[in-house]
């Protein structure tokens, strides 16, 4: 679903643009037995609003355009049939402070990666479509059980996400309810060896003020796509992410971070959403997914069968 073939589509169901944010308000965040901002809870993301901005939205919409929004960006996506998906509601878009975004960028102006001209190539596709059935490694991230929504930098999905934060004096860790493995945030200042990288990548925090403020760095070039609603996001080994957490109330945690990575995009971009703390249970359950799954083959198998079926039809 590529963001500028909906543009007319959005553009059409929208009306004015009206601005729903709320006046500041003050807010004492608690703190932990160290004395530091507690951010320990369970807190979820689950919005339709994209990476990035069709073209002619604003970034700020009203309830009645962020309705309509939503609902054509959940059209583009009719052919997936995850349960999950429709089981939490209508689609909705993300809040930040009272308002309704268009686009989770708020960098560059127009809400569009500012990709050069090899990531313009890289990227040319639909996330989810991939680049073809040949093998696993043309087949998104997600479906192979290798990347996920909550990490670095942190994104979101049609369905609900969950990420638990546990801290201690020297270390806050986020435990997502994901494929993403456990992951730490060094506030100790503990750097990794430049030879050891991940998709993940390494983390480093420290607080300024009640601001949570996290630099990753250490990425790894084996697979540079990245999940969207749209075309993929990438990231290589020369990539630097900075995250800033803030919790402005008791129930949302701002989350504002900036992507640094000359490989790919021209200038930095930078992107904002809030996290929804769940105050129904601070469990967080497994993810049992593991690349090599048997729906890997089921797909691949099944690409062939068409193959088959459609060399049989020339031959007819």
């Amino acid at each position: 679903m590529h963001v500028r073939k909906l543009s007319f589509a959005l553009t059409a169901c929208l009306f004015s643009s009206l601005s729903l944010a709320q006046s500041a308000e003050t807010y004492q965040v608690p703190r932990t037995e160290f004395g530091q901002p507690d951010f320990q809870a369970v807190w979820g993301t689950r919005f339709n609003t994209m990476l990035e901005r069709p073209e002619g939205l604003p970034l700020v919409l009203s309830p009645g355009q962020a309705n309509g929004f939503a609902q054509t960006v959940a059209q583009g996506n009719e052919d997936n049939t995850d349960p999950d998906i429709d089981i939490f509601g209508p689609p909705v878009l993300a809040i930040v402070n009272g308002e309704y975004r268009s686009s989770v960028i708020v960098y560059p102006e127009n809400g569009v990666l500012p990709y050069n001209e090899l990531g313009t190539q890289r990227s040319a596709h639909s996330y989810f479509g991939g680049v073809g059935y040949d093998g696993p490694e043309q087949r998104p991230g997600t479906e192979r059980c290798i990347e996920a929504w909550h990490s670095p930098p942190m994104r979101a999905f049609m369905y609900q996400l969950y990420s638990g934060f546990v801290q201690t004096e020297d270390t806050i860790a986020i435990i997502s309810e994901e494929v993403v493995p456990l992951r730490i945030i060094h506030m100790n200042g503990h750097q990794r060896p430049d030879a050891i990288r991940t998709m993940e990548g390494h983390s480093v925090g420290h607080w300024e003020g009640d601001t949570l403020v996290v630099e990753t760095t250490h990425f790894s070039d084996v697979n540079p796509e990245r999940a969207t609603i749209g075309r993929p996001m990438l990231l290589s080994s020369e990539a630097h992410i900075t995250e800033r957490f803030t919790r402005t109330s008791d129930t949302e945690l701002n989350y504002q971070f900036s992507v640094n990575d000359p490989r790919y995009y021209t200038e930095a971009w930078r992107g904002e959403f809030s996290f929804t703390r769940n105050e129904e249970s601070d469990h967080i359950y497994e993810y049992a997914c593991h690349e090599g799954n048997y729906s890997m083959t089921g797909a691949l198998r099944g690409e062939r069968y068409l193959e088959s079926e459609a060399a049989k039809a020339a031959n007819d």
